[in-house]
């Protein structure tokens, strides 16, 4: 069932509770390693199906929460959530609401009990997806999951607490950069209507989170491997446990002046993990790492930023090595498609010396 377009969010609602088990307990589902988005629109879905349909429900999600923002944030969230690897299976399949991702995304992890029976997300997805007895809002064209949850709050009379929208106003500022990257009105409008009550001493906290001395290193490594061509800038990190730095890195190579596209590859566990971003207008950054990655892993994103992994687990360390190399060389062939890259030199091209 999908909700289209063209339907208020009074009757978004009244789709939405035609589906929903009112004697059960339901799994609210962000995917795996959730950011502030996905953890914001988890805690906005457990309100809602609490205070507007009277439904107990839970948080649960698979990975770990590593940046210390996001770290900060989910310390802040007063909800109960538990690792889906600590849940008993039930004796019977359980019903799960997906939020800032879908049933057929490569970035959750679904346990084998849960049955999704809802979709609120804004990503753009490769194609469209219909699935019998399914409730999917899917608009790729919000700015942040958080701002159609708030939307949902909002339709039902529903006053977030100080400290929820405290994070909700986060989560929108984080996934816009400060309502500067990929926004509508709505996000905009949701953003002032939850700093005006919000607890704003949390979005502080959270904001200015204390960095472990790891995260220097990591950012050291960073720069030190940061090459630059043209109006291109990327990194590669050698090994992590957690992907969140990988676009942290990414986000902070794109701010480079002159730089319009920037990216960070980096090994996680038995996997390449790259991020991709962008400032330039019409960047298609998903569509574009979507053709590079293709059928070697998976992918998915927006016009100005996207994610993918490739599995190397079969790999040996010089086919990694050459694999790494030939995503750089074919990012960049896709960026410079009119103008002809030396490959050769591309992992030479250091940045600027310091004058």
């Amino acid at each position: 069932m999908t909700a289209p377009s063209t339907l208020t969010t009074e009757k978004r609602l009244e789709q939405l509770a035609s589906i929903l088990p009112h004697k059960r307990k339901i799994y609210i589902l962000p995917h795996d390693y959730p950011d502030p988005d996905a953890l914001a629109s988890a805690a906005a879905m457990h309100l809602l199906l609490d205070k507007k349909f009277g439904i107990h429900s839970q948080i649960a999600f698979n990975g770990t929460v590593s940046r210390a923002e996001n770290k900060e944030l989910l310390r802040r969230l007063r909800y109960k959530w538990v690792r889906t690897s600590t849940i008993v299976p039930p004796s019977r399949p359980a019903c799960c609401i997906l939020v800032d991702t879908a049933p057929w995304s490569t970035n959750i992890t679904i346990p084998s009990f849960a049955r999704p029976i809802a979709v609120v997300d804004h990503h753009r997805h490769a194609r469209d997806h219909v699935v019998k007895d399914l409730y999917t809002d899917i608009r790729s064209g919000a700015g942040a999951t958080t701002t159609i949850m708030h939307e949902y709050l909002k339709a039902a009379g529903i006053v977030p607490p100080r400290w929820l929208a405290a994070i909700m106003a986060y989560a929108i500022s984080s996934e816009t950069l400060d309502l500067s990257r990929e926004y509508e009105k709505a996000d905009v409008d949701a953003y002032i209507d939850l700093a005006a009550r919000a607890d704003l001493k949390i979005v502080g906290k959270i904001r200015h989170a204390p960095l472990p001395r790891s995260y220097y290193a990591l950012l050291q490594e960073a720069l030190t491997n940061a090459r630059k061509y043209d109006k291109v800038a990327w990194s590669h990190l050698s090994g992590i446990e957690q992907p969140e730095i990988v676009a942290e890195v990414a986000d902070l190579l794109l701010r480079m002046d002159g730089i319009r596209w920037s990216f960070c590859t980096a090994n996680v566990n038995d996997g390449l993990f790259v991020s991709l971003r962008s400032c330039q207008p019409g960047a298609r950054c998903s569509q574009l790492l979507r053709g590079v990655i293709s059928r070697k892993g998976s992918s998915g994103g927006h016009d100005s930023m996207a994610a993918g992994f490739m599995d190397h687990s079969s790999l040996s360390d010089v086919e990694r090595s050459e694999r790494r190399q030939s995503i750089v060389a074919s990012i960049l062939g896709r960026i410079f498609k009119k103008t002809p890259v030396d490959f050769e030199r591309i992992e030479q091209l250091s940045l600027p010396k310091r004058s």
